[in-house]
């Protein structure tokens, strides 16, 4: 797998040579024996085949040498769907995931969300308190690709043209410094909330990330699990409050509770345009539910998905996490935003990586790529990838960093500062000027004060919340990489005060 990512969908084994690279041949059994073992390895590949086999015998010996030549399929290209799956603690997010991920129903008590859990105490308690990616596919012919009818993720994202990973977020106000890492470090481009059917109504947590989709302008989707201890007026009340509450913070899109539709392709085109609101009622014990939800996904696509458009921008990284490997040293994971590098990076722009603590960049070499874990000469836009790094001056690389050619600074609207303004929608009971909160950018987030708020020029109030324009400044001198367009969330503590996006980096 790894030869043919690396030769472009070619690879050669030369049969009949040593480690060291002496030429000792093998016997006619055993040149037999191992061509029907790369037979056996390219089959289990899929769409991998032997194109040919170029045997020579060597002098006075007889033994065989060969050259045996693999080929892949020209694969369709790959798209990636980033869903943040966001809700109440309690709601169900992880075991709805565990069901979708591993086509199995759920025991009652939570044994579907086993699979996504990291840590002992998520485990006993039966709460995440980490942000977790678990992924499903979609081959060509729009079979799913799950842990069900696969080994591993490596071999789901193989056989996928598209593929949906989920961002598993935290659901308890404890974890909210996590949640909101994940909303702006993990460039979702959809919300998925999900309610539990027998909660009576939408809770305050629930509604404030229904009006951070508002806020943020991102496509939304809503599931209803639990269905099956629900009762009937229990989650009669549920529905009222749910529709009453996104007729009032989302009047412009509009709502559908989806059963045995006949267009699954227009429900998912209206939802990426945010036109609709597609509501599914699951039950992960029962498993019912989950095939339209399926079908949704497998058709949604974002707009920089396979767009020409967004590759041919300047090059722009976003460091999500961070590994030391041995061999290979530091290398970064995240999402390709806009541009394409190839391994390497022989023409073109340099790269650096940054900002640093004073806001200053250092040139950078990528000597690797895996683009949804599959090595890659090149990482593209609109797809998660992992890059090997080897910065040509100190710095201390961390999330929230960046990787761009040097030109993407040169746009003038791209730049490091300490200093921008942004339109938010206010989440919490108000905002005041000079008033100190934690702005969460990307995967990082700094202490920053409210230096203006002015209502915006047609409505203060709109969807539900009261909309500003603010002057945003790092305390302490902190610089970081900003541009019209991004989001960001602010919170005070266990409180989300606002969500919105940048305007203007100052």
């Amino acid at each position: 797998m790894a030869r043919l990512s690396e030769g472009d969908g070619h690879a050669v084994y030369v049969v009949g040579v040593s480690d060291n690279g002496e030429v000792v041949g093998i016997s006619d059994e055993e040149m037999l024996h191992t061509v029907s073992t790369i037979k056996r390895m390219a089959r289990q590949l899929d769409n991998a085949s032997i194109v040919s086999v170029e045997k020579r015998r060597l002098g006075p010996s007889g033994r065989l040498v060969a050259e045996v030549r693999l080929a892949q399929k020209t694969p369709l290209p790959q798209t990636e769907l980033r869903v943040a799956v966001l809700g109440d603690h309690g709601a169900g997010k992880s075991t709805v995931l565990g069901c979708l991920t591993y086509d199995e129903p759920d025991d009652g008590h939570g044994s579907a969300r086993l699979s996504l859990m990291r840590h002992q105490h998520e485990l006993e308690s039966g709460r995440t308190s980490s942000i977790t990616f678990s992924a499903i596919g979609f081959a060509a012919d729009a079979q799913v690709q799950n842990y069900a009818n696969n080994r591993s993720a490596e071999q789901i994202y193989q056989r996928s043209q598209h593929v949906v990973t989920f961002v598993d977020t935290c659901g308890h106000a404890k974890h909210l410094k996590t949640t909101a890492r994940a909303i702006t470090g993990c460039s979702p481009h959809m919300f998925c909330v999900v309610v539990a059917a027998d909660a009576g109504k939408v809770t305050a947590a629930t509604r404030e990330y229904l009006q951070i989709a508002m806020a943020l302008d991102i496509p939304l989707l809503v599931v209803i699990s639990k269905m099956d201890v629900a009762a009937k007026a229990s989650f009669a009340a549920l529905m009222r409050d749910l529709l009453d509450t996104l007729d009032t913070v989302l009047p412009a899109r509009s709502k559908c509770v989806v059963n045995n539709i006949a267009d699954y392709q227009s429900l998912a085109d209206d939802t990426m345009s945010r036109g609709v609101v597609p509501i599914f009622t699951t039950s992960a014990v029962r498993t019912i539910g989950f095939s339209e939800l399926t079908r949704v996904l497998g058709r949604s696509r974002t707009k920089r998905s396979g767009s020409g458009t967004f590759t041919n921008e300047p090059f722009e990284f976003h460091v999500e996490h961070l590994y030391s490997i041995d061999s290979v040293g530091t290398v970064v994971t995240g999402w390709v935003n806009s541009g394409a590098v190839a391994a390497g990076h022989a023409s073109g722009p340099p790269l650096m990586v940054g900002p640093d603590s004073s806001g200053g960049f250092v040139e950078a070499d990528i000597t690797s790529i895996h683009t949804l874990r599959i090595p890659t000469e090149t990482a593209k836009a609109g797809l998660s990838a992992a890059l090997a790094i080897q910065p040509r001056a100190a710095i201390r690389i961390q999330k929230g960093m960046v990787v761009l050619s040097t030109d993407r600074l040169d746009t003038g609207s791209h730049r490091v500062s300490s200093e921008f303004s942004a339109v938010v929608t206010i989440l919490s009971s108000g905002l005041a000027q000079m008033q100190a909160v934690v702005v969460h950018i990307r995967s990082t987030y700094h202490p920053a004060t409210v230096v203006d708020v002015d209502s915006c020029p047609k409505a203060q109030v709109r969807n539900g919340g009261a909309q500003v324009t603010v002057r945003l400044r790092f305390s302490g001198g902190a610089r970081e990489y900003v541009y019209p367009g991004m989001p960001i969330v602010a919170r005070d503590g266990c409180t989300l005060t606002f969500a919105g996006r940048v305007t203007v980096a100052m």
